[in-house]
């Protein structure tokens, strides 16, 4: 899903309504009652032929301080909600217990991708993720 063009903004102020909206419902009882009839049960998902064949694509741009622009995109196969989470889950995972001496001098509150840096990066593209820089 893009945002782009003239419909852009009012395309994500119109998915921003609607999850506030959805948020508000959810704070009431009455209503939440009634959605919560209609949400999958805990521990319901996808199938697995739902799983395998779910993918997801993610195009992320930016501009420096100097005005040079940048397209990031990053992409993998399998249900991000569930399959390809596990495998960056579990790749984080095993970054940080057998690559600590690859990983970047941080410490505190910390994103995958600043504390983990690129051995999760490598982790991932071992897994079939793919990650592209580009200038624009």
């Amino acid at each position: 899903m893009g945002f782009r063009g003239a419909a852009g903004p009012v395309k994500a102020a119109a998915l921003t309504g609607g999850l506030a909206a959805f948020a508000g419902a959810m704070m009431l009882s009455p209503t939440r009652s009634l959605i919560d009839r209609m949400l999958p049960e805990p521990g319901e998902g996808p199938s697995e032929k739902t799983r395998d064949n779910g993918f997801f694509r993610i195009e992320i741009g930016t501009r420096t301080s100097s005005g040079a622009r940048f397209i990031a995109k990053v992409e993998a196969k399998g249900d991000p909600g569930y399959a390809a989470t596990a495998v960056m889950f579990g790749e984080s995972a095993l970054a940080l217990a057998h690559d600590g001496d690859k990983l970047p001098p941080r410490a505190g509150v910390l994103t995958p991708a600043t504390a983990l840096g690129m051995p999760l990066v490598e982790r991932l593209r071992q897994q079939a993720f793919t990650f592209e820089v580009a200038r624009s």
